[in-house]
């Protein structure tokens, strides 16, 4: 693959990352946005470099004061975004250490978003605590951070998984990861 084309494709996902941020379905536990289902998948598709690569580009670009964040820096959940960088980077890593398949798309997705929750819940709570002036407890955060959240992100795996396996399909020559 050109390097043009890896940087366009890079481009891409930091866009889809940012639209994903905006989309919203309401679900009768949270909201889900599709934003960590573009992290997963720029890293699933990407692969570790140039996944991490296009979330860097969208950490950046908000960080730059462009608006693709819906908080700011300060805002508790950043440590989610800061998360991207490494849920991409697992999730990429994954895709090319292991049989291309579904079930390894399904499970480089997952891993992806449990580091995201890795980096952004100890985040959120030193945020509540240190900057906001409310300490949140272990079962606060388990059930509104770890569990209300899970059915959603298990299903955007799922979907991931779906994608790939599409694009792998249809575009075999496209993923910058191919053996």
């Amino acid at each position: 693959m050109t390097r043009t084309k890896q940087i366009t494709l890079c481009a891409l996902f930091a866009a889809l990352i940012a639209v994903g941020t905006h989309i919203k379905i309401p679900t009768p536990l949270l909201p889900l946005t599709l934003q960590t289902l573009f992290v997963v998948l720029s890293g699933l598709v990407l692969g570790r470099k140039y996944g991490a690569l296009s979330v860097c580009v969208y950490v950046i670009a908000g960080l730059a004061g462009l608006p693709v964040f819906t908080g700011s820096a300060l805002n508790p959940t950043f440590g989610y975004i800061v998360g991207f960088i490494p849920g991409a980077w697992i999730s990429g890593y994954i895709a090319e250490r292991f049989a291309p398949k579904f079930m390894t798309w399904f499970l480089g997705a997952v891993a992806g978003i449990a580091v995201i929750y890795a980096v952004g819940i100890p985040y959120y709570w030193l945020m509540s605590k240190y900057y906001i002036g409310n300490e949140l407890g272990a079962k606060t955060l388990l059930m509104y951070f770890v569990l209300m959240p899970i059915p959603g992100d298990v299903a955007k795996s799922v979907v991931a998984g779906l994608i790939v396996q599409r694009l792998a399909v249809f575009f075999p020559d496209n993923f910058t990861w191919k053996r």
